[in-house]
């Protein structure tokens, strides 16, 4: 067969046995390469070329080197890689057809059995750990990295994960690990982190009932901190990683060279790899390791973050904020003071040096939707935790320098005021539009709630700026006195509840005096 299309069975079904009566022909290979594709692969399905491609593999020496001179390996993780691809990409009803399902089962059984193990053990390792920079070392990486994020895309295609735990045992995290710190090429490198990122990625109970339930495998999900134990096998030291990772997110700061999308990858992978599992073994290189500079002073991750969620807000008037961006980034800030070893330490170096609780009055400011920026809200309620903890078993337990930090950052330019008063004249314009029982008015309400309420563990006291209109809309969830220096504000008890007068003109504000209603 000379032609590159397959349009019948029996077009397929000559290909496939030219191929197995010469399996070591490049050129009858890269024919079936360049043929096989969407509209071909069910009758290469057909013709049982899943079944010669695992064969091909089975057949392979541990140091077996093709003609090419790379690993046997490399040819075959080229050709599968393109098979997922057109498997991914198929159409009902083939996609979930019994055919398709046959061969996506071979593939992945071979992969883990037999491929994965290749390239970690020699191929890839020997190549990428001794001549990084060497054209066969950026060939090895080339085809590893297609083939996993090929494998990625398809267990979104097809979820199995016990499959994903058979993956994660074979090799896998080893392969993509090295691919992502040893590449030079961008996109490389983002395809690898993307891999990687699906390889640690936890899995819900709904993820785990969406897997295939006639799977031979019972799925068990490896703790989180021995699949990143295979990461820091991977890598010459813990170091490395996290410079790989200060790195990647530094580029998506540089306009145009990353889109949000890979920013957002990025991120979720740190997340991921600050695990509180594997606090002593990788979560604290993430907390004190900076990326060298010339001038001595380079970024720790934390740095980083904080600059990259900066960037997403800077693009408001712009294309419009990334939410996820924002949110991922307010997550990883969250797992970094989980995994440093003097947490309130951390805290304070959120507070002084990277002006997080600035951050978070912008975020405010800016009004998310409802769900938007969720960890930014948790992050605030961590700082309110802290304002008042006294628990001798909690790692984020109130101390005076902590204290002075964050009230000195909340009175500066009346930031802490600006923020309430903001969050106030939102509400009204929000229940003035839907009457305030929206998910929106309610999201505004918590948020008002929690940062009202980090102001006042701090003894700090709401002055309305003088030509502001009274506000009573955001109120309306609010306990006890609405006068928010009254002692009963925000009370909840029955003498409270006794003693509480209604607001004759609104009649949903509640005082206990007309004192209190009158400031």
């Amino acid at each position: 067969m000379s032609t590159t299309t397959i349009r019948t069975f029996a077009d397929a079904q000559t290909l496939v046995k030219e191929l197995r009566e010469n399996p070591n022909n490049i050129e009858k290979r890269q024919l079936a390469r360049t043929a096989c594709s969407t509209e071909s692969w069910p009758l290469l399905c057909d013709a049982r070329y899943p079944d010669f491609l695992a064969d091909c593999v089975n057949l392979h020496g541990e140091e077996e080197v093709g003609a090419n001179g790379l690993p046997a390996w490399v040819l075959s993780a080229w050709e599968i890689s393109i098979s997922l691809q057109a498997s991914n990409a198929s159409v009902p009803p083939f996609i979930t057809s019994p055919l398709n399902i046959n061969a996506l089962l071979t593939l992945r059984d071979i992969i883990v059995r037999k491929l994965m193990p290749s390239m970690a053990s020699l191929g890839v390792a020997g190549r990428v750990r001794f001549k990084p920079d060497s054209p066969d070392a950026a060939s090895c990486i080339s085809a590893a990295t297609g083939l996993l994020f090929a494998l990625s895309h398809s267990l979104k295609v097809h979820p199995d994960l016990s499959f994903l735990a058979r993956l994660r045992q074979s090799g896998a995290v080893e392969v993509c690990t090295l691919c992502w710190l040893y590449t030079s090429d961008l996109a490389t490198r983002v395809t690898a982190s993307i891999s990687l990122e699906s390889l640690l990625e936890p899995h819900s109970q709904k993820q785990q009932q969406q897997s295939s339930s006639s799977s031979a495998f019972d799925f068990s999900s490896p703790p989180m901190q021995h699949v990143l134990r295979r990461v820091v096998d991977a890598a010459p030291n813990a170091s490395t990683i996290v410079h790989r990772c200060i790195s990647m997110l530094s580029d998506g700061l540089e306009k145009g060279k990353m889109t949000d999308g890979h920013k957002l990858v990025e991120l979720c992978l740190v997340q991921w790899m600050t695990d509180e599992s594997c606090k002593d073994s990788l979560g604290r290189f993430f907390v004190t390791e900076r990326q060298s500079s010339g001038s001595g002073d380079g970024k720790n991750v934390a740095e980083v973050v904080v600059a990259v969620v900066a960037d997403a807000l800077a693009q408001a008037e712009v294309t419009g904020v990334n939410w996820e961006i924002v949110d991922m980034g307010g997550a990883v800030l969250i797992s970094l003071s989980n995994v440093a070893p003097l947490p309130m330490g951390m805290l304070i170096e959120y507070i002084e040096r990277l002006e997080i609780v600035q951050l978070a009055a912008n975020i405010y400011t800016l009004g998310p939707e409802e769900g938007h920026a969720q960890a930014w809200s948790n992050l605030v309620d961590l700082l309110l935790h802290c304002t008042t903890c006294r628990a001798p078993n909690c790692h984020f337990v109130r101390t005076e320098a902590y204290e002075n930090a964050l009230r000195s950052k909340l009175e500066q330019n009346s930031l802490w005021n600006n923020v309430v008063h903001s969050l106030l004249e939102r509400a009204r314009t929000t229940a003035g539009s839907d009457g305030g029982g929206s998910a929106k008015a309610k999201t505004i309400k918590g948020q008002w709630a929690v940062w009202t309420q980090l102001g006042k563990e701090l003894g700090l006291v709401y002055k309305p700026p003088p030509a502001s209109a009274p506000v009573s809309t955001l109120r309306g969830d609010i306990d006890g006195c609405w006068f928010a220096e009254c002692d009963r504000h925000g009370k909840v008890d029955e003498e409270t509840e006794g003693k509480l007068l209604r607001c004759s003109a609104c009649r949903r504000a509640k005082y206990c005096s007309a004192s209190c209603q009158q400031k």
